[in-house]
């Protein structure tokens, strides 16, 4: 027991102590109010989870400040919008992504036999420079003039009205020149990510994996150009339910292959170039910015329709009325809270159990807190740690994305939602202790409590003792109290709360 309260006793002081100010500020309090905004902060800390923890992930293992991950979230909020309401605009780019992916697995794995030959490093970069403009050529030549904007015209909301499918997407036979282009482009930019020496190959899969895996993608894009009108029909006839199931797994996803590309492409040649990988990042998050606007537009949408589980309008007394009432809200000791809040605090707490057992308790988890630790002994053992840094990046960018698809009937989607959740994202890392799993999660909780109570002393004001006066203040006073929070934490615990020293 001893030996338990002397290893979490960090977490047990900070617990602590946010129990005491809770209790405090809540003096004076209804018991429905301050019940109210408890759960309003923990649904704000939920959703700077899901930032925050990829984040920490990616620090912890690889040492990397993602600036782009923001940019994630953003992305994994629009896909899942399109999912959900325009299909048809993901039937007519998924094409692109999936082929890509193919040129970029194919060339990485056969990349290797054009370097060999290449042994003089300024012929290298020279080639690699040459190669990288041929790839971002090709790619824009395969894309120039595609009638993205006619795509996104779904609702009669859209600049000009909204645009039947017919008139809005190519041609079949036009669809697949493009992806032929792509596909081309893609290998390009694998044989730029493959190995250069044979000390940095480690343990591949066999050709007849690779080979196989990509026709498995190829054949797919060809099936979803060739069925995308049946297709469009089939997903708009499914219920909100499903539709919002599918949003969640096609932008989680979709966010993980986006990290999946960044880890190779950007990353990967830079490890242990901090700045250099610090610039890149921040680069690909406005360039990532400007082509979620060029494609979905620079104005933000309205919320995205809830499930049905969440959409009646009526207030259910109990969670077991809840599920055959399927009200919007539910009553919590006489006051009504939104139960799609509720559905996002149970997403958090899934995500925090899951990720927190597969580094705990699974051995890939052993595999990535060793390698936090000595990575060149990890890979002394045989274990191919790359793959290991990939399958995290991958991770946190799934995390982030599935994050903006649980935002978007919540808040809305808009470009700039990226930079403001992304803020919170990294003050709570920097609270919680850089590369600490545990601490983002203290960290999150601290600042969407910190926030959610804010917001309400800011609007009811805060009476001041024996001048009879109420002190109301401007609402930044609440969006600062996280800056506030962080350095008072790094004034006490310069590392974080569950920081070690260095």
């Amino acid at each position: 027991m001893a030996n338990l309260i002397k290893t979490n006793r960090a977490l047990l002081i900070t617990f602590a102590i946010v129990l005491l100010l809770i209790i405090l500020i809540s003096q004076g309090l209804e018991a429905k109010v301050w019940v109210s905004i408890l759960l309003s902060g923990v649904t704000l800390a939920a959703l700077y989870f899901l930032l925050a923890s990829g984040l920490s992930l990616i620090f912890g293992l690889m040492d990397v400040l993602n600036f782009a991950h923001g940019a994630i979230f953003v992305l994994g909020a629009f896909v899942g919008l399109s999912v959900f309401a325009n299909p048809r605009l993901f039937f007519n780019t998924v094409p692109f992504i999936l082929t890509i992916t193919a040129g970029v697995l194919l060339g990485e794995r056969y990349g290797y036999y054009l370097w060999r030959n290449i042994t003089r490093l300024t012929a290298r970069r020279v080639i690699q420079g040459v190669l990288l403009i041929v790839a971002f050529g090709i790619v824009a030549f395969s894309l120039r003039r595609f009638p993205i904007s006619a795509l996104n015209a779904f609702s009669v909301t859209a600049v000009g009205g909204a645009v039947p499918t017919p008139q809005a997407q190519e041609a079949l036979a036009i669809m697949i020149q493009r992806v032929a282009f792509v596909i081309l482009g893609g290998l390009i930019f694998g044989v730029l990510a493959a190995p250069k020496e044979a000390r940095d190959i480690g343990r591949q899969r066999p050709s007849w994996q690779i080979i196989g895996f990509t026709l498995i993608i190829l054949i797919t894009a060809f099936l979803v150009l060739i069925y995308r009108d049946p297709g469009e029909t089939f997903f708009l006839g499914l219920s909100p339910n499903i539709r919002f199931l599918l949003a969640l797994i096609i932008g989680s996803l979709t966010g993980a292959i986006v990290g999946i590309a960044i880890e190779v492409v950007l990353i990967r040649p830079f490890y242990g170039r901090p700045v250099t990988q610090l610039v890149l990042t921040l680069g690909l998050l406005i360039v990532m910015i400007d082509l979620i606007e060029l494609i979905w537009g620079d104005e933000g949408h309205p919320p995205m329709q809830p499930p049905s589980l969440f959409a009646e309008s009526c207030r259910s007394e109990s969670i077991v009325a809840w599920l055959s009432e399927n009200c919007s809200s539910i009553n919590v000791l006489g006051r009504a809270f939104p139960t799609y809040r509720l559905f996002i605090i149970t997403v958090g707490i899934l995500v925090l159990i899951g990720v927190g057992l597969l580094l705990q308790r699974t051995r890939i988890g052993m595999i990535i807190r060793a390698g936090v630790q000595d990575s060149e002994m990890v890979e002394a053992l045989g274990i191919n740690v790359r793959q290991v840094f990939t399958f995290v990046f991958a991770l946190g960018s799934g995390l982030a994305a599935l994050g903006g698809v649980i935002v978007a009937p919540f808040l809305g989607v808009y470009p700039a939602m990226g930079g403001v959740f992304q803020l919170q994202a990294f003050v709570a890392v920097v609270i919680g202790g850089m590369g600490s799993f545990a601490g983002a999660a203290v960290g999150t909780l601290i600042l969407g409590l910190a926030r959610a109570f804010g917001d309400y002393f800011v609007a009811a004001g805060i009476d001041i003792p024996m001048l009879d006066l109420t002190f109301k203040g401007s609402p930044a006073i609440a969006k600062a109290s996280s800056v506030l929070i962080m350095a008072i934490v790094l004034l006490v615990r310069p590392q974080g709360i569950f920081g070690k020293k260095e």
